[in-house]
């Protein structure tokens, strides 16, 4: 598991307040190659990589009137690119907010920060004033989901502490061989069902797990879309701009593939469809969509949440992230909880009175 680890140096000594120069560049390439190198030096999440802030930020970020907003800091020295903040700002009903890039998308928010220059945010006194600064005016900030050990490095940014919010993020660490994991993660009586209803759908039909070809990935979403419709109360995926979105990250595939999308198949037909992200050794599952209708008797969403993980592990991958959201079903597949927290910094008085509201209604 990679996880954000701040070292605090035993004597923290005296810097030139300039020593980070930290600037806005609300034009700033997240495909460009100095970009994708700090990525690949932090510990950031899969929300934070190119493709998906690239995406972000032209498919979505447009349609909800939320403007880009990327604060950056860079040696003084070398110009070399430390960290970035990738955030946006918009205005409800009058209120100015600055935001993480969430827009009810991204499960994780977390700042991208090079992993050999921590130590310098550390000693920099002058590091959140330069970042407040660099952001401007705002009524209310806003940073969310933030996972637990994420907390420390977005606290280096803002005088504000996180809380915590009143759900979790579900993961199943997987392991080798699946067979004897996958008894002891999911117990017997869970074991027993999926085998069944396996066993059942496989008898009759030519079952199969594949993942999903080039040539069909717009389709598979399409379908993904169409099989949600009218199940989930505020599914984003249902506005077609948001379809656009996830269509554009499901095709980043080959050398810089961040996605991967499965289809179940019966006798040469889809019967179900699973989209995720995927970073270093974690599937980030988000989105399913299943023809319930026809074969809703045989389970297909738990056969594949069965068959993705014994996949993602032969792949070499560990864990099976179920992301956000407290559905009892992840604990049968031995998911773990994880705490989410939320920063919110009120930037003037009416951003006080909105912060104090929005606490209230989180408790």
């Amino acid at each position: 598991m990679n996880k954000p680890v701040i070292n605090i140096l035993p004597d923290l000594i005296e810097v030139s307040p300039d020593l980070i120069e930290i600037s806005k560049d609300n034009s700033f390439d997240f495909l460009s190659k100095e970009y994708r190198e700090l990525f690949n030096a932090c510990d950031a999440t899969a929300f934070q990589s190119p493709e998906w802030l690239a995406a972000f930020y032209d498919e979505l970020a447009p349609q909800r009137n939320a403007k880009k907003l990327v604060i950056m800091g860079r040696n003084s020295s070398s110009g070399k690119l430390i960290f970035v903040l990738p955030l946006i700002q918009r205005k409800i009903k009058n209120i100015i907010l600055v935001e993480s890039t969430d827009l009810g998308v991204s499960d994780y928010s977390a700042p991208v920060v090079h992993k050999s220059h921590l130590n310098e945010l550390l000693i920099d006194k002058s590091l959140t004033k330069s970042v407040s600064n660099a952001i401007g005016k705002y009524d209310l900030l806003r940073i969310k989901p933030i996972r637990e050990e994420t907390r420390p490095l977005w606290e280096l940014f803002f005088k504000t502490r996180s809380h915590q919010l009143d759900f979790s993020a579900h993961a199943s660490f997987i392991h080798a061989p699946y067979d004897m994991w996958r008894k002891n993660a999911f117990g017997p009586s869970h074991t027993k069902y999926i085998d069944r209803k396996y066993r059942r759908f496989s008898k009759n039909h030519n079952v199969s797990l594949e993942i999903v070809p080039p040539c069909e990935i717009e389709d598979a979403i399409s379908y993904i879309q169409q099989r949600r419709e009218g199940r989930f109360e505020g599914d984003p995926i249902q506005q077609d701009f948001v379809r656009k979105f996830y269509t554009r990250i499901a095709q980043n595939l080959g050398p810089t593939e961040i996605a991967r999308t499965y289809q179940l198949m019966a006798d040469g037909e889809r019967v179900g469809a699973i989209f995720g992200l995927i970073k270093d050794d974690r599937y980030h599952y988000l989105l399913i969509g299943c023809d319930y209708d026809t074969h809703g008797k045989h389970s297909p969403g738990l056969i594949m949440y069965d068959l993705i993980m014994s996949d993602w592990l032969t792949d070499g991958g560990e864990v099976f992230d179920f992301t956000i959201g407290d559905e009892p079903f992840k604990a049968k597949f031995g998911a773990k909880p994880t705490k989410m927290f939320e920063i919110l910094q009120a930037g003037s008085p009416v951003g006080k009175l909105a912060s104090f509201v929005m606490k209230l209604k989180a408790r």
